[in-house]
Formats: structure tokens, sequence, C-alpha cells
């Protein structure tokens, strides 16, 4: 009962995350569509941005709070929260001196009032109040799904009388100041305890203590998933970023949901095995070949039908996409492959696996440089972000091995089959998928990706009979 429990709770933690999500993926398609292709790249350089200052200070206080056997303590909540407003001072004046140096690298001077209005975002968010964090002690997630979700939920609304009075990268400015406020907002609404402010020695070490290692890991997660579109804006035009932005938007948004319900799903059953070694071996590989072949689904159906949704979802003014969209689908999909192994560490509480893994992908940005270097453009760039997530994924199976002794052998056959499907559909996507004719394109993606789930399942039938024999287990433990 107590995993079943679990498992519904993280699934509509995933359900959470998942209309966050598709809100965000929601606004930015609306955005697109009102304002010019270079207007939405300026747009994207506010989100690169505040990325790289938010994922690079980011200490996970609120996994403290949820995590630690006095978290309940008004103490330490009262603390952890006059810590978020030292840390949105902080990041205020940070933010405001490097605007200029910021928009000079853009390329965007005329634009430094505009990274300066950023600074005003920690300050707000330093605010916010812990209680929704608390309230999952007790496994109650909706107070920070509202508060995660709603946001998003009121940007997307927002979106399109926005962006049809600004006509420009101003609504996006707007759009995330108005997130940012409504945050804070829900986090008082939901919150049952009054909001307090304490300064205790003891509990700010442990803050610190706790959080380095996830700072340092919010450092190269924003490498992973920003800085492709970071050096994009610097190295070449904001028309460029804006196809790349959308572009990668697509792509990233099915890789995010897919890995979000994957963990709520897997974990569980995992974390209950943890201690019998045949059993983990058994779920582990299960788990990785699942991911795999999610991975196969993002990368087949969106390298073939990628280029239709584009053109369709952000306009023909995104064109410039197409070309690099079936690569970037397949960066997705090992990314998603990546996600089994993390999984896996996870539930057995090797929670520093991903952090080597990240750095081992953190290398890709030496090939991003090389890539603008050469002059290989934007394609070079993606590149070598497969590369990178290629190398991550290695690495990664490499100390599953030495820490749990699983057998990588029973992955060969699935990952050779994996490489064949998603090598056919990079060869069909270039000679066929152009985006001008949808119908064709999509509704044969679809087929295409079926046949391939299909034969990926021939040869990982012991996915198949795990997840039955896991089901049938899951029922008789609760009668």
């Amino acid at each position: 009962m107590l995993i079943k429990g679990h498992l519904r709770s993280g699934l509509f933690l995933s359900f959470g995350g998942a209309v966050g999500a598709l809100s965000t993926f929601a606004r930015n398609i609306i955005i697109a569509r009102l304002i010019s292709v270079e207007d939405f790249g300026i747009a994207a350089t506010f989100g690169i941005t505040m990325a790289l200052v938010q994922m690079s200070t980011g200490l996970g206080v609120d996994r403290l709070i949820v995590q630690a056997t006095d978290g309940n303590e008004p103490k330490l909540q009262g603390t952890v929260q006059a810590f978020n407003i030292l840390r949105g001072v902080v990041l205020a004046v940070i933010m405001y001196a490097v605007a200029s140096p910021i928009a000079h690298l853009f390329d965007l001077p005329e634009l430094i009032w505009a990274f300066q209005w950023l600074a005003v975002l920690p300050l707000i968010t330093g605010f916010v109040h812990m209680d929704a964090a608390r309230f999952q002690r007790e496994m109650k997630f909706g107070p920070s799904v509202l508060v995660e979700s709603v946001p998003q939920i009121i940007a997307v609304a927002l979106s399109a009388p926005l962006a049809l009075y600004f006509k420009d990268y101003r609504v996006m400015l707007w759009i995330i100041t108005v997130q940012a406020a409504s945050t804070v907002v829900l986090s008082f609404l939901v919150a049952k305890r009054r909001y307090s402010v304490a300064v205790d020695r003891e509990f700010l070490n442990r803050i610190l203590s706790f959080g380095w290692p996830l700072m340092l890991n919010g450092i190269l997660l924003f490498g992973i998933f920003q800085a492709d579109r970071g050096i994009v804006g610097i190295a070449y035009s904001m028309e460029d970023l804006g196809w790349f932005s959308a572009a990668f938007t697509l792509t990233l948004f099915p890789s995010m949901v897919f890995a979000n319900a994957a963990q709520s799903f897997f974990m569980p059953m995992l974390s209950k095995v943890q201690d019998d070694p045949e059993k983990l071996e058994a779920g582990s590989i299960a788990t990785i070949k699942a991911c795999l072949m999610i991975g196969i689904t993002i990368s087949v159906g969106l390298s073939l039908a990628g280029p239709a949704f584009l053109l369709l979802l952000f306009g023909n003014d995104y064109i410039g996409g197409v070309q690099i969209i079936a690569w970037l689908a397949l960066m997705q999909g090992i990314r998603m492959a990546k996600a089994g192994p993390t999984i896996v560490a996870i539930s057995c509480g090797k929670t520093k696996l991903p952090l080597y893994a990240n750095i081992v992908r953190s290398f890709a940005l030496v090939f991003a440089l090389v890539a603008v270097w050469q002059g290989w453009g934007v394609l070079g760039i993606v590149i070598g972000g497969i590369i990178g997530e290629t190398m991550a994924v290695v690495y990664f199976l490499f100390l599953l091995t030495r820490k749990f002794g699983i057998d990588l052998s029973l992955l060969y056959k699935s990952v050779v089959v994996s490489m064949v499907l998603v090598a056919t559909a990079i060869f069909l996507s270039a000679n066929f998928a152009t985006g001008q004719d949808p119908v064709f394109e999509i509704v044969g993606s679809i087929l295409l990706t079926l046949a391939a789930l299909g034969i990926f399942l021939l040869s990982a039938l012991d996915l198949v009979k795990w997840l039955k024999q896991s089901g049938h287990g899951k029922v008789e433990a609760q009668v």
C-alpha cells in the first residue's frame, strides 16, 4: 500500500509537471506566432539569462524542508525563507551589474534596460512562502502543484493579449514578471503557517552543506539545457536563435514530460527491491529499456513529423529549424535514454552518479565552440550536443556496472536495434521530411513509429515480462 501511495503521489506530481511543461510550450507557440522570429530570438535571451542565474545558484532549499527529519521545525522554515530573501537581493544586485555585459555579449546594447529589468525577478521570488514544500512531508502535493502550474496557465492566458499589444520581445518581460509575482501570491494563498523569517547559524550551515552539490549540478544542467541556445545567440543572429529556440522547444517538451512520468512510475518499484541484487538488476534493465523505447519514440516520431509540426505550430517563418530538427530529436532521444540510468541511481540513493554523468555531458560545450570556430553552423552545435549525450549515457552505464554489478550484455540487442531504427528515421527525414506535406508526413511518422516500437519490443521481451510481473505483484500486494 505504501508503494501504491508513493506511485500515485509521483504520478500526481508528474501530471502537475506535465501541465507546467505544456503551458510553457503553448505560451511559446502563441508568442512566436504573434511576433517576429528576430523578436522571438531576443525573448529567448531573457530566458537563457534567467536560467543561468537560477540554475547556477539553486541550493534546493525546498528539498531540504521535505527531506530533513526536522523539516517541520518553524525555525528551519523561517531560516530558509530568510535565506531566500537574501539570495534574491544578492541575485538582483548581480543581475543589474551584469546587464550591460550580457546585452553586449548578445550584441544587443540597446536592450541593457531589458536585462536590468530581469533583476526585479529574483527580488520577487525571494519572498515565496515555503509551506507548499512543507506539505509534501505529509504526502500533500496539491499545493505544490498549484503553485507551480497555475502561474504557467496564467502566462498562457496573457500571452496573446500582451503579444498583440506590444508586438515584440517586451511581451516576454511582462510574462515572466507576472509569472514570478503570481507564484509568490499563490504560495501565500495555499499556506497555513504564518510567514516568518529567522536567522539560525546551524540551519544556515545545513542549507549551504545540503545545497552546494545541487548548485553544482544546476550549473551543469544549465550547460546541458541552455548553453547551446546561448552559443547560437552569441555566435549568430537573433533570427537564427529564434528558429533554433522554436525547434529546440518542440523536441524538448515531450522528453521532459516522458522523463518525469518514467521517474514517477519506475522509481517506487526499484526503491522497493534495491536490497535484492537479482530483482534490482531485472528492474534496472527493464527501466533502461523502457526509457530507450521512449527515446526511440521521440527520435523516430519527431525526425519524421517534426518539420511538419514546426511549421504548423510556429509558422513558415521558422523554416530554418527544419534542417536541424531530426538531429535535435536524436539528441533528446539519447537524453531520454539517459533517464533510465538516472532513475536507477536515484532509486538506490546514489545521487552523485547523475552529477558525474552531467560532468561528462558538459564536455559537449567544447564541441559546440569548435563547431562555431570551424564555421560548421548551428548544425555543428547540435552534433556536439549529440556527442556529449552519447558520452554521458555510456559513462553512466559504466558507473551502474561498477556500483551494482548490472550485466550490460542484456542491453546489447536493444541498443543495436535502436541505433538501426533511429538511423533509418534520420535518413528518411533528410530525404522526405520537409514540412510541406504535413498530412503525409505526420501519418507516415505515426505508422513508422508504431512499426519501430513493435520491432524494438521484439528485441526486449524481457521488458514486457517484467512489467507484467510487476503489475501482478502490485495486485497481489493490494489484496
